[in-house]
């Protein structure tokens, strides 16, 4: 869009260049809005895939409306025999608390004859999916009864299907089996169908804003979270008339979901850390050990095969646990934190599951209630988290809330599954118990959890200030970097789908369109020496979703008149260091160099009188400094080396001067004295500690990086053992003012050589002489009137 490109904001160009006009006011209001190009065709696309998700739904509730549906309720006893519950037409009531022996249909020959096909019943036939049965003898009953049910419902038809109930001491009952029709599907397929198809959008969303590979894990999971939601309407709807080719499909797909959310945990685990090959290659085994284990598990052929699966994706869970905990330590972030505590409860969540269903599997009836209500349970539990964790790291406190509500929801539900198979509660007593323990829990860790969840993404006040400080210091360093910075902090404050600078003069921060626009004036010091005034329009606040309030307005000018006052003290105070630079330089202009110039003139000695002359040549270096406000690059590096020279001649001692540089720049007051001290400072080291017969002095400055490289041939030490005093301390202080780094390094079998690197010293450079210009009216080469002469020309 356009506000996220910098070039669309009309830069102001460098000095020297001819300057742009921005756009005016009037001709960016009546411009119509212009969304981003993007939103098209992912807005699209993301229509398409909901209204398919739709009408998949559809399809599947007319298939499903088709297929039979049984008259009566069935209920499973701890026997493994099938009871007759509730029924739905009063003249089937009689039947109820019947225990089913076996389902006949009489069907005609080839010749004929009518001819009975049997199918037997026992409780294996009532569960939901094979996914969840681990007794072997169980899955054998399982799949041989759905094959027998598939033979009987082969004389199906859409008029339905009359059979014949055998019970246990009672007489056949013939019923009639009708098409399920639309009415006949229960509340619970359009409630999976629903959070299968809001899964869907979420993953689809998350995949379409971010297209990039650490999404992936995250949309793995939301598909294959979908894929289960959807199995588990269907084949709560069929019972035991689930056919024999979707009862197959069903293991492999629930596993093969399963085993890959697992090793999607891993996955977005991985993501958390920075570039690494340990993580990728954990990311990788994660994949091809899921990938194996269906490969090898795929039928569930044994109780073996079920343990298996059941430990491999709580093994690749734990995995993406201590991926977490890694990348948390390394690099704390809250949502990282968040995201191992959720992974923590899942694990936690499935333990209990499986735990359950290993100790239910010798009642039938329990067995039943843990594969139906539990898995119903943990499916749930899994969509929540799936639907919140987009929201996790900007969630609202309500939002915070809700993610500790249903963990312990889950909590409970799972207590209520383990209390009934470990000890044989009562539905109410373990229900109440389970309650109880989970919300004991939540109000005990709440605070505590909630001080931990990141907190919402809204721009604070102290935010706010932070990014107005960094915007004044900026601005005193680069003026025309102000437009950028003021833009950056409002897209902050109001995340508007358009914002423009424009040309204009307004009073104050004001609304317009009703709300749709607001208008912020900008600082005059942001001009940048452009004539006129600037303004930023700002169109259609929180992405289009909300409008300018009166209270934004009130928000934006007052940040702006804050801004103002720093950026007038900013200026106040620079004017007033280059005022009292000036003094300085007059003080010791007329002061000290008077005193010297007596002094010279009454030398005793030429040696004297050429100490006192180099003397007052160093003054003069230094009040030259203190009145300009810059310095050209190679008249300093001029006045360096007439200087380092002398005393090197003194001491004699051979200078070697190099000299390079792709742009002559501008030196502040701040390079210039910097560097001014650091060479004088390993001169006076060579000479004094070292006693160097030799110093070479290298200065580089190219691609805007400056290099400055000082060697000597002296009677060095090794720098490692150094311990260093105010002179090296010196150094090091100044080099950190140029924002560069310095090292000692030896320098041949007894020298030391000096290396600093300054990068970006060029737009420093730059920036800083553009922040003192107008401050004082002198210029490189201005110089202070005293006695007709200026500070640095002493004569004698």
């Amino acid at each position: 869009m356009q506000a996220s490109n910098p070039s669309a904001l009309g830069k102001p160009p460098a000095s020297g260049m001819q300057p742009v006009a921005w756009p005016s006011i009037e001709s960016i209001l009546q411009r119509p809005l212009n969304p981003p190009r993007w939103l098209g065709w992912r807005l699209r696309a993301m229509v398409f895939i909901v209204v398919a998700g739709l009408a998949g739904v559809l399809l599947v509730a007319h298939w499903l409306a088709a297929q039979p549906k049984f008259p009566l309720a069935l209920q499973a006893t701890p026997h493994g025999e099938v009871r007759l519950g509730t029924a739905d037409y009063p003249t089937l009531q009689r039947l109820e608390g019947l225990t089913l022996l076996s389902i006949a249909v009489e069907s005609p020959d080839a010749e004929g004859r009518l001819h009975t096909q049997l199918a037997p019943v026992n409780s294996a036939l009532l569960q939901p999916s094979g996914r969840w049965i681990m007794a072997p003898q169980m899955r054998q009953d399982f799949d041989r009864l759905h094959q027998r049910m598939g033979e009987l419902l082969g004389h199906w038809s859409s008029i339905g299907l009359v059979v014949q109930l055998h019970f246990q001491n009672a007489p056949a009952e013939t019923v009639l089996i009708a098409p399920r029709g639309w009415s006949g599907l229960s509340p619970l397929f359009w409630l999976t169908s629903g959070l299968a198809l809001l899964v869907l959008a979420l993953g689809s969303s998350v995949l379409l804003v971010g297209p990039h590979w650490r999404n992936a894990g995250f949309v793995v999971l939301a598909l294959c979270q979908c894929m289960q939601l959807m199995l588990m309407g269907v084949e709560l709807n069929l019972e035991a008339f689930t056919p024999m080719w979707l009862v197959s499909l069903d293991v492999r797909l629930r596993m093969a979901c399963d085993l890959a959310s697992a090793a999607a945990l891993v996955l977005m685990a991985a993501q958390q850390f920075t570039p690494s090959q340990r993580a990728m290659r954990a990311t990788a085994l994660a994949w091809l050990a899921a990938a194996g284990l269906w490969l090898q598990c795929r039928d569930l052929c044994s109780p073996a095969h079920w343990w298996l699966v059941q430990l491999g994706c709580t093994a690749l869970a734990v995995l993406a646990v201590l991926m977490a905990g890694q990348a948390q330590r390394q690099a704390p972030h809250p949502l990282t934190l968040v995201m191992r505590r959720m992974l923590v409860i899942s694990i936690v969540t499935w333990s209990l599951l499986t735990l359950a269903l290993w100790l239910g599997a010798s009642r039938a009836d329990l067995s039943l209630q843990v594969a139906t209500y539990g898995v119903i349970t943990w499916e749930v539990f899994v969509t929540s988290l799936v639907l919140i964790s987009p929201y996790l790291s900007r969630s609202r406190h309500v939002l915070q809330e809700f993610s500790l509500l249903a963990a312990s929801g889950t909590i409970a539900a799972s207590l209520d599954l383990l209390f009934v198979a470990l000890f044989s509660l009562g539905q109410f007593t373990s229900m109440t118990l389970s309650l109880f323990l989970s919300l004991g829990l939540y109000l005990s860790f709440r605070r505590w959890l909630l001080t931990r969840l990141p907190r919402p993404d809204e721009v604070t006040m102290e935010q706010v200030f932070q990014q107005m400080f960094r915007i004044a210091r900026q601005v005193e360093r680069q003026p025309d970097a102000m437009h950028d910075a003021l833009v950056r902090l409002l897209r902050d404050l109001f995340d508007p789908l358009e914002i423009h600078v424009a040309c204009g003069h307004i009073a104050e921060a004001t609304l317009r369109g009703n709300g749709a626009i607001l208008l912020v004036p900008v600082p005059c010091r942001a001009r940048g020496g452009r004539d006129g005034q600037t303004a930023l329009v700002l169109k259609h606040a929180r992405r289009g979703q909300n409008l300018f309030t009166a209270e934004d307005a009130r928000l934006a000018h007052r940040i702006m008149e804050q801004l103002h006052r720093a950026l007038t003290f900013d200026e106040a105070v620079e004017q007033g260091r280059s005022e009292e630079r000036l003094r300085i330089a007059q003080d010791l202009h007329d002061d000290i160099g008077a005193r010297l110039l007596t002094l010279m003139y009454q030398a005793p000695s030429p040696e004297m009188e050429d100490y006192i002359r180099h003397t007052i040549q160093d003054l003069k270096t230094l009040t030259r400094g203190l009145a300009a406000q810059s310095h050209v690059l190679s008249e300093a590096a001029g006045e360096w080396k007439r200087d380092i020279d002398h005393r090197l001649s003194v001491a004699r001692c051979e200078l070697v001067w190099r000299v390079q540089s792709d742009v002559d720049v501008h030196l502040t007051m701040v390079q210039w004295s910097a560097l001014t001290r650091i060479l004088r400072e390993l001169v006076s080291n060579a000479i004094s500690h070292a006693r160097a017969r030799k110093v070479e002095v290298s200065l580089t400055l190219a691609d805007d990086c400056l290099t400055l490289s000082v060697s000597d041939d002296g009677q060095g030490t090794d720098p490692s053992v150094w311990a260093h005093g105010l002179g090296l301390g010196g150094v090091r202080k100044r080099v950190k003012q140029l924002g560069g780094s310095v090292r000692w390094l030896q320098h041949g079998p007894q020298g030391i050589r000096c290396e600093v690197i300054v990068p970006s010293f060029v737009g420093a450079s730059a920036s800083q002489a553009g922040s003192g210009s107008g401050a004082s009216g002198c210029g490189p080469d201005s110089h202070l009137p005293a006695h007709g002469q200026g500070p640095g020309q002493f004569s004698h």
